[in-house]
């Protein structure tokens, strides 16, 4: 069998050696910090999962990989079922959009996406996965501060011929196609197309429209790569990748006690899997993404490495954002990005190879538009409408070193200088026809607050008013590292990062500040072990960190309408131990652990209000996280039978900044596999359950904040139930 471990000191679960006497788990090679070293060796707090890893986990989409990885949570956005938020170390994400940043970067093959929208890809053809927690501004660069996710698809391979297929079904019409071909054209050329295709159908209806399909699944995914490797000391990569989503959106159940709940012929559900909405719901979404990655040896000291990336996105959703039959919050959202980035790195070994270091020059560019149409209720019964254009630009330039102070003792020392620029057209309005103009312009001038008329004339377009924002910052990080024993390392390291501000769609007025951004300035200490003769892998790590601006986002009512916006918290602390650990019991039995412990808390908060809000509990964050895994593997004559069963625990989690009523209790969630494996390894058949328990729970919740009073809405998305099914899969290869 084959695992990759999730641990600080992770380990794939391989025989090692194949004598009776010998077995341990594999050694595992990591790329955090833009060089390949060993797990062990790098001073980071970092979970790595091949995969292998994430197919015996039954993990089929990016959400997937927080099970088991301390102070982590992954979930899709309320907004969009395809985007994908992240939690790590209780810096979280802001709603996925070309106009928000996340807090925590994802990469895929070297390249950073920018919005997380339609970024809930799925797993297909997956060589390993690498999540590194902390500040990660130096090599990664801004909007890393709760930390990383790098994504390793598989390369195209010139040694062999090979080809995959599977085919997957279950309940809640679950069909699932995967196929994979690898194909040497010659000597130093080959091409590799994977596809992946799945559906089933939802759980959740509304008692207003009729809709039955919330919460289902349709989409698929396309990726062909072409490897050049005309010499032993260079290679060119090229891929292309669509993914493309077609799929109702999640279920919002509104919750009572609040403004909306209130209005004479409204209900709330009994049934958490059903929705109040009078809107009919869409989720649309479609990428286009082409890499290509340049790589070779200049010299024995010297490398180059040259990246470069375009992502196109498209996506389109219909919903009802405060989950009641009355339109006050029904939102219409036309989201494009078009994402050009380029990567130059220069690496190498100086001082008789006892330095290592990388430097680089990066370069951004997104532009594209987040319109929006809000329909909302009550006083006002028209539409308001957001018609925008928004460009981000940055660019970058860094250097880290590490040098090898004596045999067992390191040095690390990173800065980073990042310019970025932000620009925001916008124009917003009520459109009154045919009862007055067409166009009443929503965005005043608060400079003459006795006559906060709207701009513009009172017929005809309302104008764009144009904002720019520039942001100018150093990231560094400094570690030291010391090898107890060739298997024991301990390590600490501090860094600075930061995420990037902005402005918040729609403007309100042509006053309107920008969002600043924020700083996470942090100190980790850490061990990580490998014992008994590599059949245990340990990995600890105690953290904290002082935030400055620290952002959040807020859902609040402005002049009667509902509207989103990111504000500056002030000042934060976030501080935390992190356990993982990974053992071959037997040559049959491997065990996996983890645990994680956050207390994060504001130090200085005053909300859109006014008010002091440093009482209130991080959102989406919980205290306490754990995770336990046994794979147990038994020898037959015709192959091998190998069950898996993986819980995980997580703590009750706030769903508002400003905390009230909408909370998760503790959720324990059970998934288990059970595959048999054919003796050559061309044939796999499995049956597989996720969430066993058939666990009701909500993995995320909103509420449109009313000073003063109860909340406008409130609701909570409802997670997937029970999923079981089974899956055949055949593999095929032919060495040359």
């Amino acid at each position: 069998m084959a695992h990759v471990l999730a641990g600080g000191a992770a380990h794939a679960a391989t025989l090692a050696d194949a004598s009776p006497q010998a077995f341990g788990l594999d050694e595992v090679v990591v790329t955090a910090r833009r060089r390949e070293e060993v797990l062990l060796d790098v001073p980071l707090a970092e979970t790595v999962l091949s995969g292998d890893e994430l197919q015996q986990r039954s993990a089929v989409q990016f959400e997937d990989l927080a099970a088991g990885v301390p102070n982590m949570v992954a979930f899709r956005s309320a907004r969009s079922v395809s985007a994908l938020e992240v939690t790590l170390r209780g810096q979280t994400a802001l709603p996925s959009s070309i106009v928000y940043d996340p807090a925590v970067g994802l990469y895929v093959d070297g390249v950073y996406v920018a919005n997380g929208q339609a970024a809930m890809g799925t797993l297909l053809d997956i060589d390993s996965v690498e999540i590194v927690r902390g500040a990660q501004g130096t090599l990664f660069g801004r909007n890393n501060t709760g930390g990383s996710i790098s994504i390793h698809t598989m390369r195209p391979q010139l040694a062999a011929y090979s080809a995959e297929a599977a085919l997957s079904g279950g309940n809640q019409g679950l069909f699932g196609l995967r196929s994979i071909l690898n194909a040497p054209l010659s000597d130093t050329l080959a091409v590799r197309i994977a596809y992946q295709g799945d559906q089933h159908e939802g759980w959740g209806s509304s008692d207003v429209t009729g809709q039955d399909n919330f919460m289902n699944q349709h989409r698929y995914q396309l990726r062909g790569g072409l490897l050049w490797q005309p010499t032993a000391h260079f290679d060119a990569y090229l891929t292309f990748e669509r993914f493309d989503a077609n799929q109702a959106g999640g279920l919002l159940h509104p919750l009572p006690g609040t403004i909306a709940s209130m209005i004479p012929g409204d209900t709330v559900p009994a049934d958490f899997y059903q929705t109040d909405t009078g809107k009919l719901q869409r989720d649309t979404a479609v990428t286009d993404s082409w890499q290509l990655t340049l790589e070779g040896q200049i010299n024995p000291a010297l490398n180059a490495k040259l990246i470069a990336g375009y992502r196109e996105l498209h996506a389109d959703n219909d919903y009802d954002a405060d989950a009641h039959a009355v339109s006050i919050a029904d939102v219409n959202l036309d989201n494009t990005s078009f994402q050009r980035s380029v990567e130059l790195q220069l690496s190498g070994k100086l001082l008789a190879e006892r330095l290592d270091w990388v430097g680089g020059l990066y370069a951004f560019h997104d532009h594209g538009s987040a319109d929006s149409v809000l329909a909302p209720g009550l006083s006002a019964p028209v539409p308001t409408y957001d018609v925008n254009a928004v460009d981000n630009r940055s660019k970058a330039a860094y250097l880290h070193a590490d040098y090898q102070l004596t045999g067992r003792w390191n040095f690390g020392l990173g800065v980073r200088r990042t310019e970025d620029t932000r620009t925001l057209v916008d124009n917003a309005y009520v459109d009154l026809s045919p009862l007055g103009p067409p166009q009443f312009c929503t965005i005043v001038d608060a400079a003459d607050p006795n006559n906060p008329v709207p701009i513009g004339a009172e017929t005809g377009a309302c104008p764009y008013i144009r904002k720019d924002i520039s942001f100018r910052y150093w990231s560094w990080e400094v570690s030291t590292d010391y090898h107890f024993t060739d298997d024991v390392l301990g390590y600490v390291r501090s860094g600075r990062a930061q995420r990037s501000g902005g402005w918040n769609i729609p403007l309100n007025t042509l006053q309107d500040p920008p969002f600043k951004p924020e700083q996470l300035t942090d100190v980790e200490v850490g061990v990580k072990a490998n014992e008994m003769g590599g059949r245990l892998t340990l990995g600890a790590a105690a953290f904290t960190g002082d935030y400055q601006d620290m952002q959040r986002l807020l859902a609040r009512l402005i002049g009667n309408t509902p509207t989103t916006e990111v504000i500056n918290a002030g000042k934060a602390r976030v501080s935390g131990i992190e356990l993982e650990g990974s053992m071959l019991v037997t040559r049959e039995l491997m065990l996996q652990a983890s645990g994680g412990y956050t207390d994060a808390h504001y130090v200085q908060f005053t909300d859109a209000f006014g008010n002091d809000a440093s009482h209130n509990q991080f959102y989406m964050t919980p205290k306490f996280e754990a995770a336990l895994s046994g794979v147990y593997s038994v020898p037959l004559q015709s192959g091998q039978l190998h069950v898996r069963a993986d819980y995980t625990w997580r703590d009750s989690v706030e769903f508002n900044v400003l905390n009230d009523f909408n909370r998760q209790g503790p959720v324990g969630l059970v998934n288990a596999r059970l595959w048999l494996e054919s003796a050559g390894g061309a044939w796999q058949a499995a049956l597989f359950g996720t969430n066993l328990g058939d666990k009701r729970y909500a993995y995320i919740g909103g509420s449109i904040v009313n000073p003063g009073g109860p909340p406008v809405a409130s609701w909570q998305a409802a997670a997937d139930r029970r999923l079981y099914g089974v899956e055949v899969e055949y593999r095929f290869q032919h060495a040359l």
